[in-house]
């Protein structure tokens, strides 16, 4: 294995990474073109969330254990032509103007959506022994691509039409097959994935092989998760609604934490894995989040055009989702065992699918009405979610304080010594 090859496997499938997020959130940057076309309101769009997210209640943790047992190349494969079915059957519903069809096509996008995303951290996760610098730069480029849909969705839409909009996003789900096939081509040239001694038998039993740290992880992800995204999915109407922004204001503002983590994800990412303080770290998280709805639900609605509190929030969003992920994940592979990764991953990413399912349907039912009332809502339950989040994270890190003397979620620096080198 040359020692190059893993820059080339970060590169591309942080470059799907890339594509993934301009197609797959569509939804938030055209909800008003969406609801003129369709004649719907805001609850049809948050259904569209739920209807991508409801099958990754389930299907990451299936696809995690098809990947533990079949291998990864196999797996992604499979797993990218049900999206791009379910990307051309939202292409379809455009044409035909048929609001269920999209709904259809959402469902077969999410059916193994995430399972896509278990598998690229899997890979990451062999090929990258301090993973904190290989997820945040995973992180930059997914970013950038939400940044990039902030900028070509709109500009599609508005100069050509609705449905070139969407047929952009099939072209660039094809761009992360091609990619994402390409790295478990080289993954398995270099025979970095190999077979395991003791292969995991396809059963829900395996849930009881994790410990009760991986469980408190994957609780601490559901309802940070549930809380950024949600606010995400909804803050672009509200910041219309209760800042009198621009739909063009308003699609910036949405971008900004994707800005934000582009420039800060890898630096922190090195820092962590050169220096450590996970736990602290992730403590530090949670009281940005909590600040980000203190400050969105105590701040009064403005009577004008008001730009500074949604753009202070969006800063602290962009903080808060750069430190978590290089946090966080990495500790997953520290408290689980290698032929497990796959099925680790997959029951947290299903975990974070069932709170964004369930949350998207209720917090729709409380925005319907889009006032400024129904969003003032919506923040005080996104503050008591990521008050939950944040008890989790607390319990992280007295756990580890208590039993493990600080030192469960740190990594000998020996055994990076190389890529903390060629970073420096």
């Amino acid at each position: 294995m040359k020692p190059q090859t893993k820059w080339v496997i970060l590169f591309l499938t942080s470059l799907s990474q890339f594509s993934f997020r301009v197609f797959v959130d569509y939804p938030s940057l055209l909800a008003t073109e969406i609801k003129s076309h369709f004649i719907v309101n805001q609850f049809q769009i948050n259904l569209l969330f739920s209807f991508r997210s409801f099958p990754n209640i389930v299907m990451p943790f299936v696809g995690g254990m098809l990947l533990d047992k079949y291998g990864t190349r196999r797996g992604i494969f499979v797993f990218m032509l049900f999206i791009i079915f379910g990307t051309f059957l939202c292409y379809l519903s455009i044409i035909l103007n048929c609001f269920t069809l999209m709904l259809i096509g959402r469902f077969f996008m999410g059916l193994f959506l995430e399972s896509c995303y278990v598998g690229v951290y899997k890979i990451l996760s062999k090929w990258f022994k301090e993973a904190s610098f290989a997820y945040s730069v995973d992180t930059a480029f997914i970013c950038g691509g939400t940044i990039a849909s902030t900028i070509l969705l709109p500009y599609l839409v508005n100069n050509y039409s609705l449905d070139t909009a969407i047929l952009s996003c099939l072209l660039l789900c094809t761009v992360s097959f091609i990619g994402l096939n390409t790295v478990t081509t080289i993954d398995k040239f270099y025979e970095v994935e190999t077979k395991q001694d003791t292969i995991p038998q396809f059963s829900f039993a395996l849930l009881t092989q994790f410990n009760i740290d991986f469980y408190v992880i994957a609780m601490s992800s559901i309802f940070c998760y549930t809380s950024y995204y949600i606010y995400s999915y909804n803050n672009a109407e509200m910041f219309k609604s209760m800042y009198h922004l621009s739909s063009y204001s308003a699609a910036t503002l949405y971008g900004l934490p994707c800005y934000m983590a582009i420039f800060i994800a890898p630096y922190l990412g090195h820092l962590v894995d050169k220096h450590g303080y996970r736990m602290q770290g992730l403590q530090i998280t949670s009281l940005i989040q909590l600040s980000v709805f203190s400050l969105l639900y105590l701040m009064p609605s403005c009577e004008s055009t008001c730009l500074t509190i949604p753009a202070i929030s969006q800063l602290l969003n962009g903080i808060f989702f750069a430190a978590y992920v290089v946090t966080l994940w990495p500790c997953i592979q520290m408290v689980v065992s290698p032929q497990l990764l796959g099925t680790a991953f997959g029951v947290v990413y299903s975990s974070i699918s069932l709170g964004i399912s369930l949350a998207s349907i209720f917090i729709g039912k409380v925005v319907q009405d889009e006032t400024q009332s129904s969003y003032s809502n919506m923040l005080g339950i996104l503050f008591l979610i990521t008050f939950l989040g944040a008890s989790m994270n607390y319990l992280l890190y007295y756990r580890d304080s208590k039993y493990f003397n600080n030192k469960k979620y740190v990594i000998s620096q020996n055994s990076t010594e190389l890529e903390l080198k060629m970073l420096d």
